[in-house]
């Protein structure tokens, strides 16, 4: 419970001194409200395969970048995604930013609360350092996730 405080708190900090996002990310767990989740895909037609041009290797070390940013920003606010497994879709605008995360929490994973992982989620797609995906369109990509994370990009 401190630990959703602590992540709420950034949020509140970052909303107020640097006017990130207005519009904060849409978290929400796959199979909860299908329909809402069919029109999200629909509106994201291209996936970081497409926007990487089929090149698998390109769009593989950007994916493990971005795991890899998720490891540094759970470990710069303490909140701890050790045995956390999952399926994970991203929806990034044009600009590049996180408009949403869908996810499900694989069984066989460290159970979690879902509303700090919802926090953690939230706050991570505003505020972390991650790589860059402006691409102009509006990209997605879905696949399972694991931590800790031991792909390394480079």
């Amino acid at each position: 419970m401190k630990q959703i405080a602590f992540i709420l708190l950034i949020n509140l900090i970052s909303f107020t001194l640097f006017g990130q996002n207005t519009q904060p990310s849409s978290i929400f767990e796959i199979g909860k409200d299908e329909q809402t989740y069919r029109t999200i895909c629909e509106t994201y037609p291209e996936t970081l395969l497409t926007w990487k041009k089929d090149d698998y290797t390109q769009s593989a070390l950007l994916w493990f970048d971005f795991l890899k940013s998720m490891e540094t920003y759970a470990d710069a606010i303490q909140f701890n995604l050790n045995g956390l497994k999952l399926w994970i879709h991203i929806f990034w605008n044009e600009k590049g930013e996180i408009n949403h995360i869908g996810y499900f929490v694989h069984p066989a994973s460290r159970q979690i609360d879902k509303k700090e992982l919802n926090a953690f989620f939230s706050a991570f797609s505003r505020l972390a350092d991650k790589p860059d995906f402006k691409s102009g369109m509006k990209i997605s990509h879905y696949t399972s996730a694991s931590f800790p994370t031991f792909a390394t990009s480079r």
